[in-house]
């Protein structure tokens, strides 16, 4: 956890069990988790909701949480610092989320047209494919 006390105190913020749980939890999942399903992996004690929604927004104004939206209403959240970043496919009916390493992901030439065309410097990206699961599929469900 050395890494992210250290990244905490380089941004001048306190290092907090709370946020410190957070960073962890994120970085050993492989899929994007909700403020419910995190506080769910919190050792006991658990923190209240409020206390992890709070941290959630800090985390990522200081830019070491991603928000990632998958068409839900609810806001899923990942680690920033990952060393391979993940593209994510998921199920229009079920909700079914699946993630895989993106073995070749080279989006240069869409970052270039962003750049050319609305004036972005782009600095990452997140990718989502949606469709049905094979499960689904199998009962009927269109989505």
């Amino acid at each position: 956890m050395g890494r992210h006390s250290e990244a905490l105190r380089r941004l001048g913020r306190p290092v907090t069990r709370g946020r410190e749980e957070i960073l962890r939890i994120l970085e050993e999942s492989p899929l994007p988790l909700s403020s419910r399903d995190l506080r769910e992996r919190f050792p006991d004690p658990k923190p209240d909701a409020a206390t992890v929604y709070r941290n959630l927004a800090l985390l990522s104004s200081l830019g070491l949480v991603r928000t990632v939206a998958l068409h839900e209403r609810s806001r899923r959240y990942e680690a920033a610092e990952g060393e391979n970043h993940r593209h994510r496919v998921v199920c229009r009916s079920c909700g079914r989320i699946e993630a895989f390493p993106a073995r070749k992901c080279d989006l240069s030439r869409v970052e270039e047209d962003i750049r050319r065309r609305f004036g972005f410097t782009v600095t990452d990206h997140s990718l989502e494919f949606f469709g049905d699961c094979p499960e689904c599929r199998r009962k009927g469900n269109k989505g």
